[in-house]
């Protein structure tokens, strides 16, 4: 398992990239949709600050020994990502049910102030983590049972995750809007 020290290390430098690269876009750039099931840069931005939200309510709840349980395991996919560290280098589609509303991005300088909160939420839960026995557990749809650490290294992993999305999305951006 991966001191939260180091996750929190990983999540501030992911974070910082994301704010970093918001200077690189043009308005047209970051709402640009490809096609009506492709997000854009900016929806993606909205879809990781309501995944940020997910999991510090996770976090807080193993914390709080609330809405869990003692114990539980994770299942094997679970397993696998948290020992590797990453999620597989795939295109991961959320499951109809569990989908909400299309993200609805906000501007560039709007996330230029969400992300340093964002880290800043992180950075104020971290003794909490250290300090917690990691007994006490909350579900995760899939990859089952996760403690407060746990939840925190998934929300590094799902940040770095879509880095690839987001070189994906600049690339079309910029060939399409240049053409």
């Amino acid at each position: 398992m991966f001191k939260p020290d180091v996750i929190f290390a990983q999540i501030e430098k992911s974070l910082d990239s994301y704010v970093k690269n918001l200077d690189n876009y043009s308005d047209n750039q970051f709402y640009f949709k490809s096609s009506p099931e492709i997000w854009s840069l900016g929806q993606m931005y909205a879809h990781l600050v309501s995944s940020h939200s997910f999991f510090i309510y996770h976090i807080n709840n193993c914390l709080q020994k609330r809405k869990g349980q003692e114990g539980g395991e994770k299942n094997e996919f679970g397993t696998k990502i948290l020992i590797k560290n990453s999620f597989p280098p795939i295109k991961i589609s959320i499951p109809d049910a569990w989908k909400g509303e299309e993200p609805i991005a906000k501007t560039i300088q709007e996330y230029k102030d969400i992300f340093p909160t964002m880290k800043n939420n992180m950075k104020n839960i971290l003794e909490n983590i250290k300090n917690d026995d990691q007994s006490y557990k909350t579900l995760h749809v899939a990859a089952g049972w996760l403690s407060a650490v746990e939840w925190l290294q998934v929300a590094d992993m799902h940040l770095r995750h879509h880095f690839r999305q987001r070189d994906e999305l600049e690339t079309t951006s910029k060939n399409l809007l240049s053409t």
